[in-house]
């Protein structure tokens, strides 16, 4: 599944010029709707033909992205699963399910560009100094190291 990941973000990246989530679900035709939603962070749908992701407008800016690219990664990897019922993301950096794991995978790939991130790394920055460095959680990060990884072998 890595392997579909890196392509399909390869492709995106590539036909939109752009690593930004908001630009690609934009050139996707993507609604993007703000909500307060609790202690939901967002969600994806698909509904006749329209397909939407929800962000919690109670988040912070940072955070926003990163749902965003989670959320696309949904669009792209599960769409048969969103034309059933919402994807609904309670836990940003859940694991605990492929679906999340691979939506999570798909985030990183998208927001962490590979050269400024071996650049970092090769530079002996620590994963906390790459984090704040490109305003990115931790978590996103760590799975950059991950595809990284499979990537080289």
């Amino acid at each position: 599944m890595i392997s579909r990941i890196l392509e399909e973000v390869d492709k995106l990246t590539k036909k939109y010029k752009t690593r930004d989530p908001f630009e690609i679900a934009k050139g996707l035709n993507i609604d993007i709707i703000y909500h307060d939603l609790g202690n939901l962070k967002g969600y994806y749908y698909y509904q006749s033909r329209m397909k939407y992701i929800v962000i919690n407008n109670n988040i912070s800016e940072d955070l926003k992205p990163m749902i965003c690219a989670h959320e696309l990664g949904h669009d792209r990897l599960h769409l048969h699963f969103a034309k059933n019922f919402a994807i609904r993301e309670f836990g940003l950096f859940d694991m605990s399910s492929k679906p999340e794991r691979e939506a999570n995978l798909f985030a990183a790939e998208l927001l962490v560009d590979e050269t400024r991130f071996l650049e970092l790394v090769l530079a002996g920055h620590t994963y906390s100094d790459i984090s704040s460095e490109l305003s990115i959680p931790i978590e996103i990060i760590n799975l950059k190291y991950i595809i990284h990884k499979f990537k080289v072998v």
